[in-house]
Parts: structure tokens; sequence; C-alpha cells
């Protein structure tokens, strides 16, 4: 018979460091173990089901109104790809930013006084003007005529901003008055006052100390 060294035989197959138990097979099998899943801490709102999945990216959509108000306009779902030029011609960085955006608020409250306008409705003597709103010769049409002008007769607007509105599908003043992502940002910004930003247990602390005091 032939006889093998302690070395021969443990680098032999059949040795019994490697044989499996109940097991026909001869492998070496890892013993590592995938550490546990991190389970979330509890937050309070467990039983909530309002959310804004289709407003803000897949990472952003567990954060608070009042998180994403400061966060980067580039969380909003399409942003994304011009945030650049968002940011560069627009000038505008933060959702908060977005939302008070002087040419979207001024728009939207041409396209929501135009909704009040009558045709030939106006009375003799009457100084109402929006002239500093739009280029000259703009200021002698009703409001639903400027509504519907191109976003180039906004006075101040830059070509670039144009261009970029062009991009994003915005084309006229009504459309920038309309334009779904200054909307959310805006409404995000507003519904964050009526956020609670601390989680039922640091409230009920707080109220605990409150009375201490």
């Amino acid at each position: 018979s032939i006889s093998l060294t302690n070395a021969e035989a443990e680098g032999n197959p059949l040795h019994p460091k490697f044989i499996l138990p109940n097991s026909n097979e001869h492998a070496i099998m890892s013993t590592e173990e995938e550490p546990p899943t991190k389970k979330a801490k509890p937050t309070g709102w467990e039983d909530h089901t309002l959310n804004c999945s289709e407003a803000f990216m897949k990472a952003d959509e567990g954060k608070s109104f009042t998180v994403l108000s400061t966060e980067s306009a580039s969380v909003l779902q399409g942003v994304g790809p011009v945030a650049k030029r968002v940011l560069e011609v627009l000038k505008v960085e933060t959702v908060t930013d977005l939302a008070t955006y002087k040419y979207f608020l001024l728009s939207r409250a041409l396209v929501t006084l135009a909704e009040t306008e009558t045709e030939g409705g106006r009375p003799d003597g009457s100084v109402m003007n929006v002239d500093k709103a739009v280029d000259k010769e703009y200021e002698n049409k009703s409001l639903k005529e400027i509504v519907a002008a191109p976003v180039s007769a906004l006075e101040g607007l830059t070509d670039a901003a144009v261009d970029l509105f062009k991009d994003l599908g915005v084309k006229t003043i009504g459309d920038l008055g309309q334009f779904k992502y200054c909307r959310w940002a805006e409404a995000t910004v507003a519904i964050a006052k009526y956020e609670h930003t601390k989680t039922e247990d640091e409230r009920k602390q707080e109220r605990m100390l409150n009375k201490l005091q």
C-alpha cells in the first residue's frame, strides 16, 4: 500500500476535513454568513399612506417636505438631466429656489388673472396694466393674449432661459405658469409648514421636558 505524509494527506480531497457531513460529494463550503438586514428605526408614521412618488426621485421619496425644500432641484423627477443648465441659466439651485422663481410666479399670476377677464370688459378710464412684466409690443394686449404669447415676451427673460424652457416643453407664458416642476416645488415648500419634523417619541420627550420647566 501507499503511505501518505501528513501534508499529502491533508491535500487529499478524501481527507476528513474536506468531507461534508451527510453528503456523498466532497467540496469546500464557505462558512461565511450574510449579515442580518438592518431594520429601519420606527418613525411613528408607519400608518400613514400619503406619498409623492411621481414627483421625487426614488432615493428621496421618504424624506420630509421640510428637508426636500432645501434639497437640490434635481430631487424632482425629470430635472436631473438638465439640473446643471437649470442652475446656470435660471440661477436656481434648490427646490425652494424653483418654487420662488420670479418668472414662474409672474406667469402664474397672469394665468390666474386671465381666468377673470371678460372680452371687451375694460371700463373707460382704467389704469390697470402689466407694462413692467412684458415687452413693449405686448403691453396693450389682453391678459388672455399675453398668456398665449411666447415666454420670450416676458421682460428680462434671457435667450438661454427661453431655449431651456423650449427643451422642457414650455413655449408660452401660460405653459410657464403651469410648469409642473415649479408647481411641485411650490407645493412642497408650502406644505412643509404644516409638517411635524420630529417623531412621536421626540415630541413626547419634548412635552415631558416642557412640563418639568
